[in-house]
């Protein structure tokens, strides 16, 4: 008996039949091959490919060929088709006992084969030059998110828009999931294993029904009446286009209506347009499907009953009793404040008409068919059941004449107590009346898709890029945005693949970082105030924060890094607006009760008392805590949250007298903390300038000298940084981990372990000598650097010294064990843009740049349509994690990566926005020759043109020129312009 296991399989098909057939198969041929069964003692598989990509399991689908290669394999071990680059021509190679044998492959078979590649490698599909990936719906799916789209709302101008914007995520076939506020579930998502169902199967799909026969399915691409089909994901919305051999045109256009006054809280959009483009008129049952969210996710876990039992269905009808809305009825109190339904509107020429049938049990739908084929299709019950699930069916008759079209619009929503202090037993009733009422004119569902359009077009105008790469200026200037725009109000909450309730989490203001710059170019500058609000509140008096929130906050003060964010995006949004008022806006404070405020400047100031003075270490350095940024980093199992230090520190102040000094403990310190800690420092330092609050940053001025010199003494261990520093061993085992010498390295060879993260943030922090940041970067080559991008750790046996760390969670070269972390990379990247523009050593400043132009080339998400069965991931959007052993792109996709991505080409392009005016300096790719940037700051606009020889220049030590609207200036610093005009700048290497 033995083991076989996936990541200890050393020989792979691929590999045996290229050792087989060497002397027969180049070199450099890319080959697809599996193993014929389970001895592993025979391999099949096709040669010559254009790009890797998984055709062999797919011709085993096509009887003939099955057949023939199964007949071969009888009598061989080894079997590959070596296809040329004419389609009618191949040939066979076998190998049995070590003979092998060559013939000509049937030219049907060539065709044949030739015609599976071309399907699968056509499948994928294109990223269009308006960043639109365009789908066959037929195409084998490389990976759970690359076929997927995210869809949001708009509430910018309506309360609270952080947690109640609705947002969704949509597949190729239309399924997926909707959520409105918080963790609000409106369509169900799947509680399964299976990445690739987001949302409940049924969810946005509908049924075409005519001679009672069922004709077309939405999700059901392989039925014999389909001829063809396209999917086109694009910018906050999906198109979904058929094409039947019985003569009809299809198409769906899905996404979300912008808020209006009284209206509910979130509706999503599907307009079903249908084309007769027969000589006769068409007489056909349209069918609409969906399941409403529970109201009890967390007891799908342990007790469905109860989710079942909670609930009926419910139907509003008008005086005619048709129906206006399907929906559910909860029965616990806490339910009451949310209301799910979905409306069908038909729009014909006699205008506009409601269903008249629905149906409310999935069972009775379904009954023994499946839902591709629904025994309960032909005549829905209109039963009302007595419990759930949430299932919902509506059908509409629709008379279609010769060569003409007609319209459905479905509208799914909630309406909400949330945000609207006027709701009442009427509030449903009437939400939903006047919704019904507008979206009867056929013509407002595209005005509010115009409008959608409108804003995010709108939105992305802050920055344009003409760089000479059409693919990468499409990505930057349409799909980078929105993913940034996306997140920016869901955070890491919800996903292709995340089908829980994670909250917003305080450092996920990050994204604040990049989206802001787009906010105030629309002149939204109100909004960002608004969105850093949020944060600010969930911070407490004595200065940690709430580590995640949805309404209310939890976990107060058990990550250590959480505060320390909210200093950064107060920073940014003052260099940009010089909106130096914001500081004395008064908040309310986290954790008060009763409530009591103070200003977001003294918020600031508490967070740095805390993380500075109180919650330090024995050298000076801030604790750890629970863990810091990167969450698998829990090595105190006896850890202390806020609440609890803050009631240990009083204790400690009545023993001994002194307020101030710092928190006695043996706890862990995170030497990323001190790095943000000087950030923030040195940050409100500036701030404190502006405001002339002359004592206190001459006081940070003092803190920011001790801690940098802390760092230097304690933190800088021989190669590199250190990552974390131990106090609880008495008997010195261990003293630190990061860097050589650190006893805990699992990987023999290496003396030391390797965070990537004391890189980035030595650098960004201004803590990292020249000197320094070239050992660190000599010992990322030789510790982290991989072909498919820089791991976050080297490989650390962290279980030495805690359990539940990411060596304990993940397989190496996964996640946080040795995966690359790519949003950590786009920091690192952002302090390699950064030292090189500073450092002395031209030669350090050039492998620094090129180093980080490396790294930012694997991280865009387009880049995967070169080798999509390999890399995976989505073409739009960038995922969080890659494998390191393999390259494959791992979600989720909602992902700091985007956001730090957008502040490292910043760094690139040079745009940095100070007291001062906006500074210039911009250090592009050694083959990059010129590079034209449009801004738009809400108030003026400025085209910014860069011009340099090829190779590397940088103004450190390189002969430039400015011109500001053709004037030559002195140094590197231009006016914020605030004219309404257009204005020009050139730089001239």
């Amino acid at each position: 008996m033995r083991e076989v296991v996936a990541r200890k399989v050393k020989q792979s098909a691929e590999q045996s039949l290229r050792e087989v057939f060497n002397e027969r198969i180049e070199k450099h041929t890319i080959i697809d091959g599996i193993f014929y069964d389970s001895t592993y003692k025979k391999a099949v598989g096709v040669a010559n490919l254009p790009i890797k990509i998984p055709v062999t399991l797919d011709i085993f689908k096509h009887r003939e060929i099955a057949i023939m290669l199964d007949r071969i394999l009888n009598d061989n071990e080894f079997v590959i088709i070596r296809l040329t680059k004419n389609i009618n021509q191949g040939t066979l190679l076998t190998c049995s006992k070590g003979q092998i044998t060559e013939r000509t492959l049937a030219s049907e078979v060539c065709n044949k084969i030739n015609r599976i590649v071309q399907k699968i490698i056509c499948g994928v599909g294109l990223i269009n030059e308006d960043g639109e990936h365009e789908i066959d719906l037929l195409a084998p799916a490389p990976g759970p998110h690359f076929y997927t789209n995210l869809l949001l709302g708009n509430r910018i101008n309506f309360s609270h828009p952080l947690q109640t914007t609705p947002k969704s995520v949509v597949d190729k076939l239309g399924r997926g999931s909707f959520r409105s506020h918080a963790a609000m579930q409106v369509l169900a998502t799947r509680w399964d294993m299976l990445q690739e169902e987001n949302g409940f199967p049924a969810n946005r799909q509908f049924y075409l029904v005519e001679d009672g026969k069922q004709i077309f399915y939405s999700a059901n691409v392989t039925d014999e009446n389909i001829e063809s089909g396209k999917c086109i994901h694009s910018q906050n919305h999906t198109k979904i286009i058929y094409k039947t051999k019985c003569g009809l045109d299809i198409e769906r256009l899905i996404f979300l209506l912008p808020q209006e006054e009284n209206m509910p809280i979130a509706v999503e959009a599907q307009q079903i347009k249908i084309k007769n483009n027969t000589n006769r008129v068409r007489n056909i049952k349209i069918i609409y499907t969906g399941m409403f969210g529970s109201a009890a996710p967390g007891a799908l876990m342990e007790d469905v009953l109860y989710s079942n039992v909670i609930m009926q269905a419910k139907v509003l009808v008008d005086d005619e009793g048709a129906v206006m809305a399907i929906s559910s009825d909860y029965y616990p109190m806490y339910t009451s404040g949310d209301y799910r339904f979905h409306t069908m509107i038909t729009h014909n020429e006699k205008g506009s008409v409601l269903p008249k049938e629905f149906c409310t049990s999935y069972s009775e739908f379904v009954g023994s068919g499946s839902l591709e084929r629904p025994e309960g299709l032909y005549k829905l019950s209109s039963n009302l059941n007595r419990k759930g699930p949430g299932f919902f069916a509506v059908s509409s008759e629709l008379e279609i004449q010769p060569l003409t079209d007609i319209f459905i619009d479905n509208l799914t929503g909630l309406v909400s107590t949330k945000t609207n202090d006027n709701f009442d037993e009427n509030t449903f009733k009437n939400e939903v009346q006047k919704l019904i009422n507008k979206y009867s004119n056929e013509k407002e569902i595209i005005n509010a898709f115009n409008k959608s359009m409108n804003f995010i077009n709108e939105y992305r105008n802050y920055l344009q890029v003409i760089s000479g790469d059409k693919q990468f200026d499409t990505y930057v200037n349409k799909n980078l945005p929105f993913q940034v725009l996306y997140q920016t109000f869901v955070s890491r909450s919800f996903d292709q693949t995340q089908k829980g309730y994670r909250e917003m989490g305080f450092r996920e203001i990050q994204d604040i970082y990049a989206s802001m710059y787009y906010f105030i170019g629309m002149g939204k500058e109100d909004l960002v105030k608004k969105l850093i609000k949020e944060w600010a509140e969930k911070v407490f008096e004595f200065g940690y924060a709430y580590h995640n929130f949805f309404w209310v906050g939890k976990e107060p003060g058990k990550w250590s890094d959480d505060g320390l964010w909210l200093i950064q995006a107060v920073y940014r949004y003052i260099n940009i607006t010089g909106d130096i008022g914001f500081l004395d806006e008064q908040f309310t404070i986290g954790g008060s009760n009763p409530i009591k405020k103070r200003s977001l400047y003294d918020t600031m100031k508490a967070i740095l008392r805390y993380s500075g003075e109180i919650s330090i270490g024995k050298h000076g350095i801030p604790l750890l805590d629970f863990a810091d940024w990167n969450d698998c980093l829990k090595l105190d199992t006896d850890f202390i949250n806020g609440v609890e230090k803050e009631r240990r520190y009083k204790e400690q102040i009545a023993r001994t007298g002194r307020d101030g000094e710092p928190f006695e403990s043996d706890y862990s310190e995170s030497v990323m903390n001190a790095f943000l800690l000087k950030v923030a420092i040195d940050e409100i330092i500036e701030i404190g300038k502006q405001k002339e609050d002359t004592l206190y940053f001459n006081n940070m001025k003092k803190a920011s000298n001790k801690l940098y010199n802390n760092l230097q003494q304690y933190a800088w261990k021989y190669d590199f940084f250190a990552r974390v520093l131990f106090n609880r061993y008495k008997d010195g085992e261990f003293t630190y981990l990061g860097a050589k010498g650190d006893n805990l390295s699992a990987d023999p060879s290496k003396d030391g372990t390797y965070f990537l993260n004391s890189f980035s943030w030595a650098i960004l922090s201004n803590c990292a000598t020249e000197e320094q940041i070239k050992i660190m970067l000599e010992s990322i080559e030789a510790h982290l650097k991989t072909p498919y991008g820089i791991k976050l750790i080297s490989p650390t046996d962290l279980e030495k010294v805690a359990t539940g760390t990411a060596t304990g969670e993940y397989f190496p070269g996964d996640r946080e064990n040795g995966g690359i972390f790519k949003h950590a990379t786009m920091m690192a990247t952002s302090a390699m843009l950064k030292a090189a523009k500073m450092v002395e050593s031209d030669e350090l400043a050039r492998k620094l740049t090129n180093t980080a132009y490396w790294m930012i080339n694997l991280v865009l998400p387009y880049n995967t349509m070169e080798h999509p069965y390999e890399t995976c991931g989505n073409p739009r959007f960038c995922t969080q994690y890659n494998n390191s052993d393999t390259g494959e792109n791992i979600g989720p996709t909602l992902s700091g990566t985007s956001t730090w991505l957008t502040l490292s080409l910043f760094d690139a392009f040079g745009v940095e926005y100070t007291a001062k005016g906006i500074k210039i300096n911009p250090i592009l790719a050694e083959e990059q020759k010129s590079l034209n940037l449009t801004l738009n700051n809400g108030k003026a606009s400025i085209n910014v043109m860069i011009t340099k020889p090829e190779g590397f220049y940088r103004m450190k030590d390189c002969s430039y020129s400015i011109r500001v609207d053709g004037e030559k200036i002195q140094g590197n610093v231009i006016k914020n312009f605030e004219d309404g005009k257009q204005h020009s700048v050139e730089i001239h290497f």
